[in-house]
């Protein structure tokens, strides 16, 4: 089963990863967005349904809620540094007049800039060889040349001068699947209703998400509306209304889901923490 994972306390965090093993990271999502700059090693990403092999300096974006893992091949080191993004750190650019959400609603999540493209490849350069420098003066560092770095790439993508890497594999039924979910979140939703829309079995529509994302369906749809829920919630909307907008029938199944989901009550939404992970 697909879990969600991460763990953000401020509002923002950088972690710079690099270790040497072959591994199969589980399916996982988290509450926040993510941004990732795969330095080296040999590595795949899947990414809701699709597979993207990665080349050196690739910038990989995940948007909050989406299904993720790399799968990392054979035993070359796999180096990386990864950004938690909250809402309020992203919302700090749009304040001041600055969109960095261009970033999170690219073509494809995969970003693949060229040495000679200039500030985004220098940045990251310099983003790199920051943890050479320890205490506080590197931690002050690392902030400034990371927001330096995001500047750059949200320039770079808005002004159509970066890459973007297209799927090495694709199942397209489980983006059909995907996408049909969301386009009917707030519905009721039943695995024969999907499968009919789908033009899929229903049994075989199980097994094939199921073994494709780590979760199943009904798993996956309600991950998807407690993640509206929370946004709904940290708005300001009432907790009688969110769970109806959300796609679910009754208030005792939306709490009983939320419960399990985050370990406190709706109305803590504000406390929700997640677990340190760094994949």
């Amino acid at each position: 089963m697909a879990e969600k994972t991460g763990y953000l306390h401020e509002k923002f965090r950088l972690f710079h990863v690099c270790d040497k093993k072959a591994w199969t990271c589980p399916y996982h999502y988290h509450d926040f967005d993510k941004i990732t700059l795969f330095l080296q090693g040999h590595v795949t990403y899947d990414i809701e349904g699709t597979s993207y092999v990665l080349q050196p300096f690739d910038v990989v974006v995940i948007p909050a809620g989406q299904i993720h893992r790399p799968v990392i091949a054979g035993d070359a080191v796999y180096e990386r540094i990864i950004a938690y993004l909250s809402p309020s750190f992203i919302d700090t650019f749009a304040r001041r007049g600055f969109p960095v959400l261009p970033v999170f609603q690219t073509p494809s999540p995969i970003l693949r800039q060229h040495q000679e493209a200039g500030s985004v490849y220098s940045t990251a350069c310099r983003l790199r060889q920051a943890w050479m420098v320890s205490g506080t003066a590197g931690d002050i560092l690392k902030e400034a040349i990371f927001t330096e770095f995001l500047i750059y790439l949200t320039q770079a993508v808005n002004e159509k001068k970066i890459g973007y890497v297209h799927q090495n594999k694709k199942n397209e039924k489980i983006i059909q699947v995907m996408d049909y979910i969301t386009a009917h979140l707030t519905e009721k939703l039943t695995i024969p209703s999907i499968a009919r829309a789908c033009f899929l079995s229903p049994d075989y529509i199980m097994h094939l998400f199921k073994e494709e994302t780590g979760l199943s369906i009904g798993q996956y749809i309600t991950t998807k509306r407690l993640q509206k829920a929370r946004h709904l919630i940290e708005e300001g909307r009432a907790l009688t209304t969110v769970c109806y907008d959300c796609g679910f029938t009754h208030y005792s199944t939306f709490y009983r889901a939320w419960k399990k989901q985050y370990a406190i009550a709706p109305k803590h939404v504000n406390q929700i923490l997640n677990s340190d992970f760094t994949e």
